[in-house]
């Protein structure tokens, strides 16, 4: 009767988790904001009390929004809107090309191409809205996780049987230490990518390198997939203006990833939480047929998480090794 109700008991909570999966995740999104907020909150709460050092970060984080919306929203929008007429034009030349070429099938392919990105435009605007909603959600959550981080822990703690504590402390201990070396690392590596991204693409003469950096920057966030997927708009960017800009846009992004890969990735990201790269990809892949491309997004620190808690409890504890 007990393992009947244990297993019904179980079976609620992973349907409960599965209808609530978009929220989880946002839920475990805020919680790496929250880690990322709390490097600053702690320095301020050596000279200030904690509440008072979370004003401050949300002061200085509006404050720089700002300012930075004032400097470089000009700019920025400018890019944008030169992005935005670039893509349909490479499109069109691409399509030219190919008829020029006599490959009737793949210009039709290519045509459908085009119709389907122009199809999903409308739900991607609505999308943009949503999320820009989620964030807000995501961003105060995070607020109220780094205010009182202790709370919330001790609150989980009470659900595990007293016998289990230190083993809870432990896990806890060390989910916290990994997540927070993987966000210093993956922060360092992020503002390096975009910089250089930007600084070379500069150089190089390629339009819109400010933008092509921000891009750069926040795809960092995501391995492998992300390098690869903001390369995509400075490539086309590029061959617009010429099949030699092209190529250099094309060096640029070699180099800059060839830098990750052989400087970055071993001076700090090793440093921090090594994951193997092929557990990255399956992870990746995994997380994004669940929960989509966000799920993909959170990939890596959830791997992290779950490769600390996986060493600790299975391979220290029950293997003994």
């Amino acid at each position: 009767m007990k393992t009947g109700l244990k297993l019904m008991a179980v079976a609620v909570l992973l349907a409960f988790a599965w209808l609530a999966r978009q929220e989880l995740l946002l839920a475990f999104f805020a919680l790496v904001i929250a880690v990322v907020f709390s490097f600053p909150v702690r320095w301020f709460s050596r000279l200030l009390p904690r509440g008072v050092a979370v004003l401050l970060l949300v002061v200085l984080i509006l404050g720089g929004v700002t300012v930075a919306a004032m400097v470089a929203a000009p700019a920025l929008s400018e890019q944008v809107e030169d992005l935005a007429r670039t893509v349909p034009k490479q499109l069109q030349k691409a399509r030219n090309w190919l008829r020029a070429q006599g490959a009737k099938n793949v210009e039709e392919k290519a045509g459908q191409a085009a119709q389907k990105a122009s199809e999903v435009a409308v739900p991607a605007i609505l999308g943009i809205v949503f999320g820009l909603s989620e964030a807000v959600l995501v961003f105060v959550l995070a607020l109220f996780l780094v205010a009182a981080p202790e709370t919330y822990r001790d609150g989980v703690r009470k659900l595990v049987p007293r016998e289990r504590e230190p083993v809870f402390d432990e896990s806890w201990r060390r989910t916290g230490t990994a997540l927070r070396k993987w966000v210093g690392g993956i922060f360092v590596s992020m503002t390096i990518m975009g910089t250089l991204a930007a600084v070379g693409l500069a150089i190089a003469g390629i339009h819109d390198w400010l933008l092509l950096g921000l891009i750069t920057f926040f795809g960092t966030f995501v391995p492998y997939v992300g390098a690869v997927a903001s390369a995509i708009p400075g490539l086309l960017v590029a061959i617009s203006q010429s099949p030699q800009h092209f190529f250099y846009a094309l060096a640029v992004y070699l180099g800059v990833h060839l830098v990750e890969g052989y400087l970055i990735a071993p001076l700090i990201m090793r440093r921090a939480v090594e994951i193997k790269p092929a557990l990255l990809l399956i992870g990746q892949g995994v997380l994004s047929a669940i929960f989509g491309v966000f799920g993909a997004v959170v990939a890596t620190p959830m791997i992290v998480c779950v490769q600390t808690l996986v060493e600790f409890l299975w391979v220290e504890r029950k293997l003994a090794k």
